[in-house]
């Protein structure tokens, strides 16, 4: 192995190289140290899943579409101006992390075989290897999500495919998609038939459980193409996995919202157009500034808030567990708070803020407008002429948990999801109404007014149909890590040829950093990093790439 053979190099002792590499030190714990009980491959699976995450996934999602707009305290980026080249951070951010994962699962599996356990633990050992397989499946899926130019070619590149603990020298080539979606389906399988996590009560969501099995099966089967599969693992989950849509609406509405001295901190700027400052006592721009304080005698927030501060399950499939002191979607979006005082890196764009204005039919109301946008934005009443920090619509879909302003549990799988994988299905079949009711239901869980009935869209054929699903979509699965994958997908199924932004989201136009780039852009996959590229002779760069 290269470091190793570097080490030995350069060692001035009459010891040969493996005499230097093979002493076994003092309390040195290897393998067969470590392996040796069902508590142990705990603690090991434990560091697995603290190795997971898809926050670069969300941004770099977030950056290189029409998401977000240049904040005031935020600094032009090349990610953002479409300049993405081998050497971007996000790629290798991205690479690194989940081949990193997939490793640390290897190993866990590898150890795993060192160690027979008693009867009475057979169910936990294999639920915990089942869980490690989990792991790796999900990493190599997310991989071939961002660096596969087209899921749905079986036969065209995919990734690095690793089933076990690398050395040093290994140069592994990268593989199919089918080769790779055969290979996760083989975990999965693996996984399905021995985890026994539960699928309900608490803290279920944060683990791997059946749940979140058809939950991955149903957005993989998706991106490549294979409907019927597709539909029948979003079904599972929609009918049998006891989650439902969370609902944006108070059983009452309350009178009053008295705020604490924190939340005052989010009352919106005077001047603003779209948020009144204060806001009336009542309303629900006041209700959204509480948090669940429902033990003090206030009311409790729609399970739809709640969720999105982690006080409550929601309609959460699975997500990553994040601790009040570990920095992430605010830090990420906002500087320091998700308010205008708390220095936002980026904004939200125009035009998907507009989207939230719409009414949603039969007296409804988008409750995303006022769960998404901090009420201290300052909304410009003429967009066209507004610059960098005259109009600065802050996110607030990450507001922290109570007690942190930045923390916040990593959105993986939810439920809303799984309706917008079933009316792709049905619009895939020519059945439009069957897409309507999909997009409807979640339509309807997002009105915020007592009462109020969404009407069912109607489409006229399939496109009108995929550009309804893909706008519902971006509305809902914001800053969540779907848009760039969304575009690239359905964006010529629906209509759309290009991102979206306003003409003030980016802090320049020019050839080199244009406004909006095609949905068949090259740059809708991400490259291989310069670093896989530099050791890695077997390695493919994406096409349209240069090294």
């Amino acid at each position: 192995m290269r470091k190793i053979l570097f080490i030995c190099s350069i060692m001035f002792t009459a010891l040969s190289c493996n005499d230097a590499v093979d002493i076994i030190q003092d309390g040195e714990l290897n393998d067969e140290a470590l392996y040796t009980s069902v508590d142990n491959m705990q603690l090991v699976l434990n560091e697995v899943y603290d190795n997971m995450t898809t926050v670069n996934e969300a941004l770099v999602s977030s950056l290189l579409t029409d998401e977000v707009a240049l904040g005031d305290a935020g600094f032009p980026n090349d990610t953002h101006n479409f300049q993405v080249f081998p050497s971007n951070g996000f790629a290798a951010a991205i690479w690194n992390q989940k081949y990193i994962a997939i490793d640390r699962a290897n190993r866990l599996i590898r150890g795993a075989s060192l160690f027979t356990p008693p009867a009475s633990e057979v169910a936990q050992y294999n639920n915990i290897i089942a869980q490690a397989r989990a792991i790796r499946a999900f990493c190599h899926f997310q991989l071939l999500v961002y660096f596969a130019p087209d899921m749905s070619n079986a036969s065209g590149l995919g990734v690095m495919l690793s089933d076990q603990v690398q050395g040093v020298q290994t140069d592994l080539p990268r593989s199919s998609v089918g080769e790779v979606i055969s290979f996760i389906e083989s975990d999965l399988a693996f996984a399905e038939d021995n985890l026994t996590n539960p699928t309900a009560g608490a803290g279920s969501w944060y683990y791997f459980n059946t749940n979140i099995i058809n939950a991955m099966r149903a957005r993989m089967y998706l991106y490549t193409e294979n409907y019927t599969l597709a539909e029948q693992y979003a079904d599972a989950v929609i009918n049998n996995s006891g989650i439902s849509l969370a609902q944006s609406t108070w059983s009452t509405m309350p009178a009053t919202f008295p705020m604490t001295s924190d939340e005052t901190s989010h009352i919106g700027a005077p001047g603003s157009t779209s948020f009144d400052s204060p806001p009336p006592a009542g309303t629900i721009q006041f209700a959204l500034y509480q948090m669940d304080r429902s033990a003090a005698g206030f009311p409790v927030a729609p399970p739809y808030r709640l969720m999105w501060i982690d006080a409550a399950q929601g309609e959460m499939i699975f997500s990553m567990p994040r601790a009040n002191n570990s920095n992430n979607f605010g830090s990420v979006y906002n500087t320091n708070q998700s308010y205008t005082g708390g220095a936002p890196l980026w904004d939200m764009s125009r035009n998907l803020y507009e989207l939230y204005t719409e009414p949603l039919g039969g007296g409804a109301q988008d409750f995303r407008r006022w769960c998404f946008v901090d009420r201290s934005a300052t909304i410009a009443s003429d967009p066209t002429s507004a610059t960098r920090g005259s109009e600065v619509i802050v996110i607030d879909k990450y507001p922290g948990k109570t007690g942190s302003h930045n923390s916040n549990d990593v959105k993986v799988f939810r439920m809303s999801e799984m309706y917008f994988i079933k009316a792709e299905c049905r619009a895939e079949a020519g059945d439009v109404n069957g897409a309507a009711n999909a997009i409807r239901a979640v339509r309807q869980a997002r009105n915020y007014i007592a009462g109020a009935v969404v009407p069912t869209p109607s489409y006229s054929g399939a496109q009108e149909a995929y550009a309804d699903i893909l706008k519902e979509r971006y509305k809902e699965l914001c800053f969540e890590g779907h848009r760039y994958i969304d575009l690239k997908r359905i964006g010529s199924k629906a209509g759309v040829s290009e991102t979206n932004r306003f003409q003030t989201d980016s802090d320049n136009s020019s050839a080199v950093n244009p406004y909006n780039i095609s949905v068949s852009d090259y740059r809708f996959t991400l490259p291989i990093p310069l670093n896989e590229m530099n050791v890695n002779s077997n390695m493919v760069q994406n096409p349209g790439e240069t090294y």
